[in-house]
């Protein structure tokens, strides 16, 4: 697939992807900002109060129907963490001038659209309504307790708060529940400007052959600012393992386990393929060697499974347990790990994790959705692979750099998560 890159005024980039593959086009804009516990909440609230309304379409009513003028396209945003970030994204997605009635080119209407809720939100007296602030709050804090409910995101949430306690990998890029209640219009008005003023800025452009109205829509409004130069960030990937432990109690039927890993590895090194397919053996796909031997053979626990972190260069191992199991699944867990350290897995369960990781990032190529997902991903370095060139460089990864990748992954972290009423172990 053809992408293209483009340099833009103002520290912006444009990732253009001309292929029209669908019937939509999708025009995203991509702002990061360092990932901080003060305002992680401020940010995080704009999402859902900039696409609300704008000035030129004030209410909730008007926008839906200018949306509907506009052959039913649909606005998205949404928060969450990559690295050191906390990234916040704008999409609107829109029919292609081939299905219009009249062969119409929607992509400038809909970029203005896009860039008048960033730049004209439907503001009183400088803030947001207080109606429309209240609202997206009760939404923020209805996820964070969403979370929390989710007994096993919590726990996976807890014990990267044990691997960096002062590091953005403890904070929530939706805030706390106690910085969230705390959050005052004022407070969100002036993380918008900042948003504005200081974000690393990417747009994406998916199923447009000329980018050329798109790009002067986005230089006319940005140019508009007083002032903007984008943050930067100098990730320190040193580490210590500390072998830290920590033992809740709550209300749940069944214990949670989360044993965090480091890993030598983070992006932008090239052993980042190596510790993504050992963490696949290890415990990221059905055939993992965690769900055979832990699970399946042994019946230690409900579930176990891995994931790996390429930008904190993080694996966490989290599994469903009972509490008097839990010395066992750690003792196992450990020795799979060891196992691969050794070249002790086939070759046909090696392949089986490739095909696994081929599969699934290609397939994020099939919707307009997936390909905004995957690259947005690699937005923090600027540099982009195709899916296609992303399964060539995992079909290079040998055994050897798999063994290599094990060899610099070492236990950091525990978390245990259990029943109230069962005893300590």
């Amino acid at each position: 697939m053809e992408l293209h890159t483009l340099s833009l005024p103002q520290d912006m980039t444009l990732l253009h992807l001309p292929e029209q593959r669908f019937r939509t086009v999708r025009v995203t804009g991509v702002f990061a900002v360092p990932l901080r516990q003060e305002d992680a909440a401020a940010y995080a609230v704009l999402p859902g109060l900039l696409t609300r309304r704008c000035r030129r379409l004030p209410t909730t009513a008007a926008l839906s129907r200018r949306l509907e003028e506009l052959y039913g396209a649909s606005v998205e945003a949404g928060v969450n963490r990559l690295g050191q970030w906390q990234v916040l994204r704008f999409s609107i997605s829109f029919l292609c001038k081939a299905y219009t009635l009249n062969k119409e080119d929607l992509t400038e209407d809909c970029t203005r659209l896009l860039l008048g809720m960033l730049f004209d939100p439907a503001l009183e007296e400088d803030v947001f309504p207080q109606t429309d602030f209240e609202q997206e709050k009760r939404c923020l804090l209805e996820r964070l307790q969403a979370e929390i409910n989710d007994k096993r995101r919590y726990a996976c949430h807890q014990c990267e708060a044990l691997l960096g306690p002062e590091d953005a990998l403890s904070v929530n890029p939706l805030g706390t529940p106690q910085t969230v209640e705390a959050l005052t219009p004022v407070e969100a008005a002036a993380a918008r400007e900042r948003l504005l003023s200081t974000a690393r800025i990417h747009w994406l452009c998916q199923g447009v052959e000329d980018v050329s109205a798109l790009t002067q829509a986005i230089h006319n409004r940005f140019a508009g600012l007083a002032f903007r130069k984008a943050v930067s960030l100098q990730a320190d990937v040193a580490f210590t393992v500390k072998e830290s432990q920590r033992t809740d109690e709550m209300d749940v039927q069944q214990a949670k386990l989360v044993l965090g890993y480091r890993v030598a590895v983070t992006e932008p090194d090239d052993q980042v393929m190596a510790a993504r397919l050992m963490c696949s053996l290890w415990g990221g796909c059905p055939s993992s060697l965690l769900f055979r031997h832990v699970r399946e053979e042994q019946s230690l626990c409900y579930y176990c499974a891995a994931s790996y972190d390429r930008f904190h260069g993080v694996v966490l191992v989290d599994s469903g347990v009972q509490t008097e199991n839990v010395p066992l699944v750690k003792q196992e867990v450990q020795r799979q790990l060891e196992a691969i350290r050794h070249g002790e897995f086939s070759d046909e369960e090696l392949e089986a994790a490739r095909l696994y990781l081929i599969q699934h990032f290609t397939s994020l190529d099939d919707t307009p959705a997936g390909r905004e997902s995957y690259y947005v991903g690699q937005t923090v370095y600027d540099n982009y692979l195709t899916p296609d060139a992303f399964a060539g460089r995992m079909l290079a990864v040998t055994r050897e750099d798999v063994c290599r990748a094990a060899q610099l992954t070492h236990l950091d972290s525990t978390y245990l998560l259990r029943p109230v009423e069962e005893v300590s172990v």
